[in-house]
Order: structure tokens, then C-alpha cells, then sequence
């Protein structure tokens, strides 16, 4: 956490052919794992960007990374999913995998619960009605990431992250209302803030999913990088 992000060095980093688009076709167990991985990966990328969080000591910032990395991952992964025309009825990976809305067999777990019609209903839908363009969702992330309620947070943490969080969501009203004005883009901004509590719950079905898969490690072993950064001790 201590490097320099790697977002600054983007356009010099060579490109994984594994995540180049060749043609669309069904998600696999392997897409999905090499999709987690870069997703979180770009994640501890991105909050490294954010000056107050670098300030943060270094239990705070483990503590809004872990709270927050396995949101990222989602959020991205609806938001930039290819052939936005179509009807939300499956996400697509940038290498053309899709996950369909009824979950294809080579993607299903025994014994977890299918959020991804979640995803695409909830956060992906919603996400295209309100034609969020590229400032508004970063913007909207920082708000999430920036949670004064996250496990562990110091108090003093709590006051620091607080002031980023009210910092981010008055840069996201006024991003939505200098273009909207201010009647259409307060509605905007309430809906896209409604979303908060309906991406949370998804995400706290998903670490039920996980922990199913700790127990039951003989059907899909969770990858040592993504249980450390996402699974919550109980």
C-alpha cells in the first residue's frame, strides 16, 4: 500500500491478452477467478489514487480496503460490462464471457444463493435508466469507499473518512446538477444514492457465499489473494 499507484503508469503497462475481447461466449469458473483477481488488484490501484487515504494510518486503510474491495469489483464489473444496448439479461466480461440472468450451469455453486440477476436488476439497470457517465460513477465509488461505519475504523479514522465521504457526495451533487440543474439533478442524485443500500445487501449475500465455499472448499477453493482481502472474520 506504501507504492506509488500503478493508475499513474497505465497507459506503460503491457496488456494481458487473456483480457482482450475475442469473441462473446459462456463465463467459465477460470474467467470469473481471473476477473476477481484483476478487478481487486485495479482496486488496491485505485484507492492509493486518494491523497486522505494515504494520510489514513495503516489499520484505517486495510480497514476501508477490506471493507470496501469486493463492492469495487462489482460495481465495475456491472458498469463496464460490453453491448450496453441490450435488455440488462447478462454481464459481460471486457474478454467477451458473459454471465447469463438465469446463471449457466458451469458458473453455479452448490449451495450459494444466485445474486447475479441481483447485480444486473439493482446496480446494472439502474445504473443505464440514469445514464451514469464516467465522472458520476467514480464519484459515486469514492462516496462508498469513504464508509465512516467500517469495521475497525480508529475514531480518529472515523472523523477523517467522515469529511472525505461529505466531501465526495457534495462533488457528486454538484457534478449531476451543473448539468441536470437542480430540480432533475437532485432527483438523479437521490436515486443513485438509494442504490447504496440494495449494492450493500448484495454484497453481504455474496460474503454468505463465500463463507459457504470456505466450508465446502472440495467444489471451489477461494483464492488466497481474494479471501484475504474480502472475507470478514466472524
Amino acid at each position: 500500500m506504501e507504492s506509488p499507484s500503478l493508475v499513474y503508469v497505465a497507459n506503460d503497462l503491457g496488456i494481458d491478452p487473456a483480457t482482450q475481447f475475442k469473441d462473446y461466449y459462456p463465463a467459465t469458473m477460470p474467467d470469473i477467478q481471473m476477473w476477481n483477481k484483476r478487478e481487486l488488484r485495479v482496486c488496491l490501484e485505485w484507492v492509493k489514487t486518494f491523497e486522505e487515504f494515504q494520510k489514513l494510518c495503516e489499520n484505517d486503510r486495510m480497514s476501508l480496503v477490506h471493507n470496501f474491495a469486493f463492492t469495487f469489483n462489482i460495481l465495475n464489473r456491472v458498469f463496464y460490462s460490453l453491448d450496453k444496448e441490450t435488455k440488462s439479461d447478462r454481464i459481460i466480461y471486457g474478454n467477451g464471457a458473459y454471465i447469463l440472468r438465469q446463471t449457466q450451469e458451469t458458473v453455479r455453486i452448490p449451495g450459494c444463493r444466485p445474486i447475479y440477476h441481483r447485480q444486473m436488476d439493482e446496480i446494472m439497470k439502474p445504473f443505464r435508466e440514469l445514464q451514469i457517465d464516467n465522472q458520476e460513477f467514480a464519484c459515486f465509488k469514492a462516496t462508498i469507499f469513504f464508509n465512516p461505519d467500517a469495521c475497525d475504523l480508529t475514531p480518529t479514522g472515523k472523523i477523517d473518512v467522515q469529511f472525505e465521504r461529505q466531501k465526495y457526495l457534495g462533488a457528486l451533487f454538484q457534478l449531476i446538477t451543473s448539468k441536470m440543474g437542480t430540480a432533475h439533478g437532485a432527483l438523479k442524485f437521490g436515486q443513485l444514492l438509494m442504490m447504496s443500500a440494495s449494492i450493500q445487501n448484495i454484497i453481504a449475500q455474496n460474503e454468505e457465499n463465500m463463507q459457504v465455499m470456505e466450508v465446502f472448499q472440495n467444489t471451489w477453493r477461494i483464492d488466497r489473494f481474494v479471501r484475504e482481502l474480502c472475507l470478514k472474520e466472524h
